[in-house]
């Protein structure tokens, strides 16, 4: 894992840890690395570090090689991935 990555990680990690729900948003904005507005797969595997390819590709609900904020949302309320990171 690159050293930008693990800074993110643990980024969004103390920002989870203190801010619970309300930093929703924001902990969202600190994964979105590149600030495109998106998840890659990369980006989420620096949150989510079991997360498998096989697991993206079905969050990726339109099947453009990202996931959205709305995919995300779905996943985490289907219990794909935990709410908070």
């Amino acid at each position: 894992m690159s050293k930008t990555l693990k800074t993110i990680s643990a980024t969004l990690a103390t920002v989870l840890l203190i801010g619970g729900g309300a930093t929703a948003t924001s902990a969202q904005t600190d994964m979105d690395a590149n600030g495109d507005g998106v998840y890659s797969i990369e980006e989420m595997q620096a949150v989510f570090p079991d997360l498998t390819e096989e697991t993206f590709t079905t969050i990726d609900a339109n099947a453009d090689g990202v996931v959205d904020a709305d995919e995300l949302k779905a996943a985490q309320d289907a219990g794909m991935l935990p709410a908070n990171g």
